[in-house]
């Protein structure tokens, strides 16, 4: 009986030692039965090594994955040969929602992932407004409609609009400098920026990326 109990607590202790921290990846799919028999990669990356990688089968609109939990980390999501394309989100405790509607893909769940989500909304209004004014400009372009006023009022919508929208990106990268999404627009955002918004991302680059950039 002593043994019996013995290889109990054992198996007990090994049992919690091997099962650590996960979080949850609840998908939720509308509108795209092309993603059926799909692969579905996750990866986590820290410091852009990839510290877990799961490849699933899509079989069915609705799905949930445990993951183990490495840290907050850049959650890197693939549907190879699909019309989704990369969705970035960032792994952290809890419940995260992946909502895929058509070949939009919406996040939520966490509050720093409900974050990405409004910064992606801004991307597609500005985009839209951007798209709007070109075609606008373009057409009375074609039709000789151009005067010195219309071109000097349509560079100066542009400029402004690509002012607020660098504000917009940067405001975003502040606000998130201390997790993976932040960190991962600084690098890929910071070398296009000219150099008097540089030197307003150095006064709130961590430690961490400055060096990365030799600020230091």
């Amino acid at each position: 009986m002593k043994r019996v109990l013995l290889f109990t607590s054992i198996a007990i202790i090994l049992a919690s030692c091997s099962s650590g921290p996960t979080f949850e990846l609840e998908v939720n799919i509308h509108n795209n039965s092309s993603l059926l028999n799909k692969k579905f990669i996750v990866r986590q990356k820290i410091d852009g090594t990839v510290v877990y990688s799961d490849t699933t089968k899509i079989k069915k609109d609705r799905f949930l994955l445990k993951i183990p939990y490495k840290g907050t980390a850049l959650l890197d999501i693939a549907i190879p040969t699909s019309n989704i394309n990369n969705i970035l989100m960032v792994a952290e405790e809890g419940t995260l929602q992946l909502n895929i509607d058509g070949s939009k893909s919406i996040l939520g769940g966490t509050v720093i992932n409900e974050r990405i989500q409004a910064f992606y909304n801004g991307n597609d209004s500005i985009g839209l407004i951007f798209d709007h004014i070109d075609k606008e400009y373009e057409s009375k372009l074609k039709d000789n409609l151009v005067t010195p006023q219309i071109r000097d009022e349509y560079t100066t919508h542009r400029r402004q609009l690509l002012k607020e929208n660098t504000d917009r990106i940067i405001a975003f990268i502040r606000e998130n400098i201390d997790n993976p999404i932040g960190e991962y627009y600084f690098m890929t955002r910071y070398i296009t920026m000219p150099y008097e918004r540089k030197l307003e991302m150095n006064g709130f680059a961590t430690e961490k990326l400055k060096k990365e950039f030799g600020l230091q």
